[in-house]
């Protein structure tokens, strides 16, 4: 029988052409390797036909909506820490103002006839009697003075209270200011469940809305006072004279996300949205002062007020001057959307990212990044590993065109661009 054995020498072996198939081989096999991993880390591709209608999506991501409720929430607990001062520090001479309003109301009611003198007077008691604790209000409502001495003796009231009072307003609006910035910073980062951005966009907050109580409680008696507070005809005065006020407040609220990316943007959209909610909380004070006869109520409609309205405020004007974004179309937050701002706006699992990405092991700390060029924006892969994918295809750099689909691991966006004026 024939030896069939294939016999190799030693130097065979040691060819060059033997060395080179082994090599091609391995490389072979790692590549084999390598695409069997990316097909278990990298999920199919949303086809493009299902985004090309809007997602349906929960309410809770629409900005406009958790921005309005955040500021709500804010102003409910502003309110109530603030009911919290003036229990600790009562503050007189806000209640003494208050009661103005409700006694030159009367005044004006009986000057255009729709009360009698009487009536008058009677209704003058009653809110005499109410607040009889109260030392300015007795001292304004005796009749046995004269106007000279009840100037005299109020301004000597307010000497000895002064300090009080001063240090009241502070405590008041610092905690008002601190509150509502504090819930309207944080609300982007704690829908996107970004714990490390709520610490930092809190922090800002806080420091920002205190500063704004701070400088309000420094002019806002001033202002009062200047505007007339107090007289028969002030009540229209005291309303613009609590806007102007509390504008300020409401100016210093929202601007957090804006300091903590440097977008001037976005700093600007927090001032509008501040300062439409303080001027439009404090235009509702007095009036429902008045017609409640309640500090407690109209502390809370007006507080309230500026947190709802700086909330949707600062939605609806971040809705009108957005010009790029990505909203999530499938993913642990389908629905959300991410403004591009910042440049570049990095996308991964870290939180530092402006857009971040949880629970993913398939993205990485800095996945990718957008960058904003002149007439619209460019994404980038950052040699992440398990790749970036625009409409299906892997990318390394490209332009971004509307409707345009980002694959990212397990979460797709469609990134949509405003239409550019030509």
């Amino acid at each position: 029988m024939a030896d069939d054995k294939i016999r190799v020498s030693w130097d065979e072996v040691n060819t060059p052409q033997v060395d080179a198939k082994i090599k091609q081989n391995a490389a072979l096999a790692r590549a084999q390797e390598h695409y069997q991993q990316v097909q278990q880390i990298v999920p199919p591709a949303t086809p493009a036909a299902a985004i090309t209608s809007r997602p349906k999506t929960s309410i809770w991501y629409n900005t406009v909506f958790y921005m309005g409720l955040f500021g709500v929430l804010g102003g409910l607990v502003g309110w109530a820490v603030g009911e919290i001062v003036f229990l600790v520090l009562p503050n007189q001479l806000e209640e003494f103002q208050a009661v103005l309003i409700e006694e030159n109301a009367i005044i004006a009611r009986v000057n255009r006839g729709e009360l009698s003198q009487a009536d008058g007077e009677r209704l003058d008691t009653e809110l005499g009697r109410s607040y009889q604790h109260n030392p300015y209000v007795k001292i304004a409502l005796d009749t046995s003075l004269s106007d000279g001495e009840k100037n005299r003796q109020l301004q000597v009231r307010l000497d000895k209270d002064g300090w009080r009072n001063f240090m009241t307003e502070i405590v008041f609006y610092s905690s008002l200011g601190m509150i509502l910035a504090f819930f309207l910073s944080v609300a982007d980062h704690v829908i996107g469940r970004n714990w490390r951005g709520v610490v930092v966009n809190g922090s800002v907050g806080i420091v920002l809305g205190m500063i704004g109580g701070v400088v309000v409680s420094l002019f806002i008696d001033k202002l009062y006072h200047a505007m007339g507070a107090g007289q028969t005809d002030a009540l229209a005065k005291q309303i613009f004279a609590r806007a102007v006020a509390w504008a300020v407040i409401g100016l210093f609220v929202a601007i957090a996300p804006g300091v903590v990316l440097k977008n001037w943007k976005r700093f600007g959209i927090g001032l509008g949205g501040g300062l439409l909610g303080g001027l439009l909380g404090g235009l509702l004070f007095d009036p429902v002062s008045f017609l409640t006869n309640n500090g407690v109520v109209s502390r809370l409609v007006g507080i309230a007020a500026i947190g709802l309205i700086t909330g949707l405020g600062t939605g609806l004007i971040e809705k009108a001057a957005k010009t790029g974004w990505l909203r999530v179309v499938a993913g642990l937050i389908a629905g959300k959307q991410f403004v591009v701002y910042k440049n570049p706006t990095y996308i991964g699992s870290s939180p530092q990212c402006e857009i971040y990405l949880f629970k993913d092991t398939r993205i990485g700390p800095r996945h990718a990044a957008i960058h904003t060029i002149p007439g619209g924006y460019e994404i980038e892969d950052l040699q992440s590993p398990s790749g970036t994918l625009v409409n299906g295809r892997p990318v390394s750099r490209v332009r971004l065109r509307n409707n345009d689909q980002v694959q990212i691991g397990a979460t797709a966006f469609q990134f949509q661009e405003k239409a550019r004026a030509t």
